[in-house]
């Protein structure tokens, strides 16, 4: 989890890295707007494009829109309070913000684990737990991260003062009072980060088991092919055939052209059930894919900042304070990298970004509607 201080003294140094001139700020406001646009993306996509509507992208959309609070709220905040080499907006703002930013980037980690033991039990469990797995129980379980986010993080954050009776934090900071000690660092590091990493490399190595298992198991059946039929004696088939005959002549005749009907109705049925299967294992690819994308993107970004909380519990001064500026923004830039995994992964999602942004979604919706026509 990302932690906006480990003590006070490093909170103010880490701020006083950059100094007040463009290039900062044209770089975090770039990221924050690449963010922005991104996540818009996501959510209008889903919104237009009703092949996007699945249960697997209910989660991204989740996400999508704690990564977008986090692209308008949390970089532009943090980015002021770098150029400005202090806390300026009083210390409501800087509560509220604090309280934003760490409900948004739980909730983030909250539906990675949700979406993780969604992938895990879809592919162990198959039957049982594909019929239960509906767009409502979707929205239940993304209602319950935001929710167990928000109540672990926010009150603590927006009341620590008042329970133990002042405020230590001063006012030109903004920190996490409770967090102002290394071992509390630490703790949280391990709770909110260590710990649903864990949980998902576990999910996802039982996952690629379970797939390597079966694609074994289809090789198998497809090398043993099925056995010859034992043969019969001469008198054997000659009974056989007898009954045979006798059967084709109780047997009601039908029409040539009745028959030919029935084989365009099962040729056809056929193929229905064919392409259903085939979307249907497409799909089941994508959100692999994507699902391993944002696992690597997300420790890739997260890891530098929590092996630096580990290191600082036991040595406070082996960490430059560049390190801890450079940490602290990569966790952001996790919010940036998503969008374009669901675009990498995805070619729905990249087909629709780009009729998006070149506006010709109305022109290709009308395409669609007059060749079904």
């Amino acid at each position: 989890m990302r932690i906006s201080s480990i003590d006070s003294s490093l909170k103010q140094n880490l701020f006083q890295l950059t100094p007040p001139n463009k290039g900062p700020v044209f770089l975090t406001g770039s990221l924050s707007l690449v963010t922005v646009v991104g996540n818009i993306l996501v959510l209008v996509s889903f919104k237009i494009n009703k092949a996007l509507k699945t249960v697997n992208n209910y989660y991204l959309l989740s996400l999508a829109f704690a990564d977008l609070t986090i692209g308008t709220l949390s970089m532009n905040l943090y980015t002021t309070y770098i150029i400005m080499d202090q806390w300026a907006l009083g210390p409501l703002v800087c509560d509220v913000w604090l309280a934003i930013d760490y409900v948004a980037s739980n909730a983030s980690v909250m539906n990675l684990l949700v979406i993780s033991f969604d992938r895990y039990f879809s592919v162990t469990r198959p039957l049982t737990y594909m019929a239960k797995r509906t767009t409502k129980r979707a929205m239940v379980m993304i209602c319950l991260a935001w929710s167990v986010s928000l109540v672990l993080w926010a009150p603590a954050i927006l009341f620590w003062q008042y329970i133990v009776g002042e405020r230590t934090v001063q006012p030109t900071e903004c920190y996490i009072q409770f967090l102002s000690e290394p071992i509390i660092t630490f703790c949280t590091a391990i709770a909110a980060f260590y710990l649903p990493v864990c949980i998902m490399s576990v999910l996802f190595w039982r996952i690629y088991q379970e797939t390597e298992k079966r694609a074994k198991d289809v090789q198998s059946l497809k090398g043993s092919g099925s056995a010859p039929r034992p043969t019969h004696t001469e008198r054997g088939d000659e009974h056989s055939s007898t009954d045979t005959v006798n059967r084709a002549a109780q047997t009601p005749s039908i029409s040539i052209k009745e028959a030919t009907v029935a084989k365009r109705l099962a040729s056809k049925a056929k193929c229905e059930i064919n392409k259903r299967k085939n979307e249907k294992k497409a799909n089941e690819k994508k959100a692999a894919r994507t699902l391993s994308a944002i696992l690597l993107a997300f420790v890739t970004t997260w890891l530098p900042y929590n092996i630096m909380v580990l290191v600082n519990t036991f040595c406070q001064d082996c960490i430059p304070d560049s390190l801890w500026a450079l940490g602290y923004w990569l966790c952001y830039v996790n919010s940036t990298i998503n969008p374009m995994c669901y675009a990498l992964c995805n070619k729905t999602f990249r087909d629709t970004f780009r009729d998006i942004l070149l506006c010709q979604w109305s022109q290709r919706k009308k395409a669609r509607a007059t060749f079904r026509r």
